[in-house]
């Protein structure tokens, strides 16, 4: 384990392998760099795979919640990275709420990446809990009280469900991301310090396109959350991405992408990226 200590926190990260071709790994909301324990087995020996623990997870830390993550600052903590471990031309890798931060530092960097790969990303279609975290005054008052005190709150969720409004897989996913007050506290200081970060879409639908930088999309046919059609307004405006529907629900799709590529991916190219 190693951390990139800056003056808004401490970044944890892990590097597998010393190759020169460097791969940075974002992971998802609620978990840490050991959901790409299976994507390891993908590495070639030229590579490096650099993989994170995203501020307030796992042993990573952020200094004060009334300091929001801007873009200005993840292009500062970005170029600390670059120059501490000598290197810069990567690689991107995201799932879900790592692939908003893909997203964020290929806007920053566009010519610096050499592919994106993203799975099931947030910030293409901004889904409704991180527009509760973004609401302003009082509703944003209303979404704190939700997270520290959600019994009235999960009661509505099951009514609704019981009338059939609700989808399984939601209400699934977010009992298990507010299950006790920890995780509750996760959520609201994690998307309220990040919500500045909003991915620029045009901007980076025109770099990719003007760098024909490769880009692999991949979705799960199950996933309820982020789905492929919410994804195509996006994908449609970018002729060469390759985009990838496989049998997943969401959080299953780290592990379904790596067997899939682990069969596929010279094929696709992604290993001569």
């Amino acid at each position: 384990m190693e951390f990139l200590e800056t003056s808004f926190g401490h970044l944890a990260y892990k590097k597998h392998g010393s190759g020169k071709n460097i791969h940075l790994l974002f992971h998802g909301f609620g978990q840490n760099m050991k959901a790409y324990d299976s994507f390891l087995t993908l590495r070639k020996e030229s590579d490096c795979y650099i993989v994170f623990d995203m501020f307030y997870h796992g042993q990573s830390s952020w200094k004060s919640v009334n300091q929001k993550l801007t873009k200005e600052i993840w292009r500062e903590i970005m170029v600390l990275l670059m120059e501490k471990e000598n290197f810069e031309k990567f690689h991107l890798v995201g799932y879900s709420m790592g692939g908003k931060f893909c997203l964020i530092t290929y806007e920053l960097f566009p010519n610096f990446v050499k592919s994106l790969l993203l799975m099931a990303p947030d910030g293409i279609k901004t889904g409704f809990w991180y527009n509760m975290a973004t609401f302003p005054g009082f509703l944003n008052k209303l979404f704190k009280h939700v997270v520290f005190h959600p019994e009235r709150f999960f009661r509505t969720m099951d009514f609704f469900h019981g009338l059939g409004l609700l989808q399984n897989s939601l209400i699934k996913f977010v009992k298990s991301q507010m299950g006790t007050r920890t995780m509750r506290a996760q959520v609201y200081f994690t998307w309220n310090v990040f919500k500045p970060l909003k991915p620029d879409l045009g901007q980076i639908i025109k770099m990719i396109r003007l760098n024909q930088t490769p880009i692999f999309l991949f979705t799960g046919a199950y996933d309820k959350m982020i789905t492929s059609e919410n994804l195509s307004r996006f994908s449609s405006k970018i002729p060469h991405i390759s985009l990838h529907e496989l049998n997943s629900g969401h959080n299953s799709l780290i592990v379904e992408t790596s067997i899939f590529l682990a069969t596929n991916g010279t094929h696709l190219g992604f290993y001569n990226r």
